[in-house]
Protein backbone atom coordinates (compact mmCIF):
# COMPACT_ATOMS: atom_id res chain seq x y z
CA UNK A 1 0.00 0.00 0.00
CA UNK A 2 1.29 3.10 -0.77
CA UNK A 3 2.35 5.81 1.83
CA UNK A 4 1.82 9.72 1.25
CA UNK A 5 3.21 12.69 2.76
CA UNK A 6 1.18 15.81 3.36
CA UNK A 7 2.94 18.92 1.05
CA UNK A 8 0.49 21.43 3.52
CA UNK A 9 -0.92 22.56 0.03
CA UNK A 10 -4.26 23.33 2.56
CA UNK A 11 -6.78 22.13 -0.32
CA UNK A 12 -8.57 20.26 2.80
CA UNK A 13 -9.34 23.46 4.74
CA UNK A 14 -10.10 25.75 1.54
CA UNK A 15 -13.89 24.61 1.42
CA UNK A 16 -13.86 22.22 -0.78
CA UNK A 17 -14.85 19.64 2.01
CA UNK A 18 -17.34 20.16 4.76
CA UNK A 19 -15.58 20.00 7.78
CA UNK A 20 -17.49 19.90 11.34
CA UNK A 21 -16.68 20.75 15.08
CA UNK A 22 -18.54 18.57 17.82
CA UNK A 23 -18.81 19.24 21.60
CA UNK A 24 -15.30 17.28 21.94
CA UNK A 25 -13.68 19.36 19.44
CA UNK A 26 -14.90 22.81 21.24
CA UNK A 27 -14.03 21.22 24.99
CA UNK A 28 -10.45 21.02 23.23
CA UNK A 29 -10.59 24.50 21.51
CA UNK A 30 -12.56 26.72 22.48
CA UNK A 31 -11.90 28.70 19.61
CA UNK A 32 -14.06 26.76 17.17
CA UNK A 33 -17.16 28.68 19.12
CA UNK A 34 -16.01 31.36 16.59
CA UNK A 35 -15.64 29.55 13.68
CA UNK A 36 -19.50 28.37 12.49
CA UNK A 37 -19.01 30.15 8.74
CA UNK A 38 -22.81 29.50 8.36
CA UNK A 39 -23.56 32.05 11.23
CA UNK A 40 -26.33 29.87 12.47
CA UNK A 41 -25.65 30.37 16.19
CA UNK A 42 -24.45 34.22 15.41
CA UNK A 43 -27.43 35.60 17.69
CA UNK A 44 -26.32 32.92 20.41
CA UNK A 45 -23.96 33.48 23.28
CA UNK A 46 -20.88 31.18 23.51
CA UNK A 47 -22.68 29.49 26.76
CA UNK A 48 -26.05 28.52 24.31
CA UNK A 49 -23.58 27.49 21.59
CA UNK A 50 -22.05 25.48 24.16
CA UNK A 51 -25.78 24.00 25.17
CA UNK A 52 -27.08 23.35 22.13
CA UNK A 53 -23.60 21.04 20.96
CA UNK A 54 -24.08 19.22 23.84
CA UNK A 55 -27.26 17.06 21.75
CA UNK A 56 -26.15 14.36 19.76
CA UNK A 57 -25.26 14.97 16.18
CA UNK A 58 -25.05 19.09 16.68
CA UNK A 59 -22.14 20.19 14.93
CA UNK A 60 -20.34 23.68 13.96
CA UNK A 61 -19.75 23.86 10.51
CA UNK A 62 -16.32 25.22 10.34
CA UNK A 63 -15.52 25.16 6.28
CA UNK A 64 -17.58 24.15 3.75
CA UNK A 65 -18.44 26.50 0.63
CA UNK A 66 -15.82 29.15 2.10
CA UNK A 67 -12.11 28.45 3.78
CA UNK A 68 -11.72 27.30 7.25
CA UNK A 69 -11.14 30.71 9.42
CA UNK A 70 -8.11 28.74 10.84
CA UNK A 71 -6.00 28.21 7.79
CA UNK A 72 -3.25 30.77 7.45
CA UNK A 73 -1.94 32.66 4.39
CA UNK A 74 0.58 29.92 4.48
CA UNK A 75 -1.57 27.61 4.01
CA UNK A 76 -0.74 25.62 7.82
CA UNK A 77 -3.63 25.38 10.49
CA UNK A 78 -2.96 27.86 13.17
CA UNK A 79 -4.77 25.82 15.51
CA UNK A 80 -3.24 22.34 14.68
CA UNK A 81 -2.20 20.55 17.74
CA UNK A 82 -6.24 21.45 18.95
CA UNK A 83 -8.05 20.80 15.45
CA UNK A 84 -11.32 19.27 15.59
CA UNK A 85 -10.80 15.08 15.42
CA UNK A 86 -12.60 15.20 11.64
CA UNK A 87 -9.29 17.22 10.45
CA UNK A 88 -6.94 14.85 12.75
CA UNK A 89 -8.69 11.67 10.80
CA UNK A 90 -7.72 13.19 6.98
CA UNK A 91 -5.12 11.33 5.93
CA UNK A 92 -2.68 12.87 2.72
CA UNK A 93 -3.01 11.00 -0.02
CA UNK A 94 -7.06 9.28 0.54
CA UNK A 95 -10.06 10.04 -1.46
CA UNK A 96 -10.85 13.15 0.14
CA UNK A 97 -7.54 14.39 -0.23
CA UNK A 98 -7.00 13.92 -3.77
CA UNK A 99 -10.50 15.11 -4.58
CA UNK A 100 -9.91 18.42 -2.56
CA UNK A 101 -6.61 18.60 -4.32
CA UNK A 102 -8.26 18.13 -7.64
CA UNK A 103 -11.24 21.07 -6.86
CA UNK A 104 -8.82 23.74 -6.28
CA UNK A 105 -6.55 22.72 -9.25
CA UNK A 106 -3.53 20.48 -7.65
CA UNK A 107 -2.19 18.07 -9.52
CA UNK A 108 -2.79 14.40 -7.55
CA UNK A 109 -0.55 13.65 -4.33
CA UNK A 110 1.84 11.29 -5.54
CA UNK A 111 3.15 8.61 -3.03
CA UNK A 112 6.08 8.93 -1.30
CA UNK A 113 9.54 7.65 -2.72
CA UNK A 114 10.23 4.06 -0.65
CA UNK A 115 12.76 4.72 2.55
Amino acid sequence: MPRYECDHCGACCRGTLIVEAYELDVLREPLLLTADYAKRYESMTTEEIRRHLEQEDACLIIAGSKPCKFLGTDSLCSIYSTRPNVCVAMQAGDEQCQQARQAVGLAELPPSPSA
